[in-house]
């Protein structure tokens, strides 16, 4: 998520834009880093990673309903 925090301020990425570009980091490039560097199973890694991400999606979503309303 800082990644895609990081994007956005140095970009002219929208906030939307740059929560996708969070969640394609924390799902991707992160299982594999985290993986290689502490010897856990990919998959294992892929599927924790891929919980967060399906969280912080759920969040993101409740939160654009929520600004939506106001």
């Amino acid at each position: 998520m800082l990644i895609g925090w990081l994007l956005r301020k140095v970009s002219a990425l929208s906030v939307f834009s740059s929560r996708l570009a969070g969640l394609a980091v924390l799902l991707f490039p992160a299982p594999a880093i985290y993986s290689f560097n502490s010897g856990w199973p990919f998959v294992d890694a892929l599927i924790v990673y891929g919980l967060g991400a399906l969280i912080a999606a759920a969040v993101f979503t409740f939160m654009k309903t929520r600004e939506q309303r106001a």
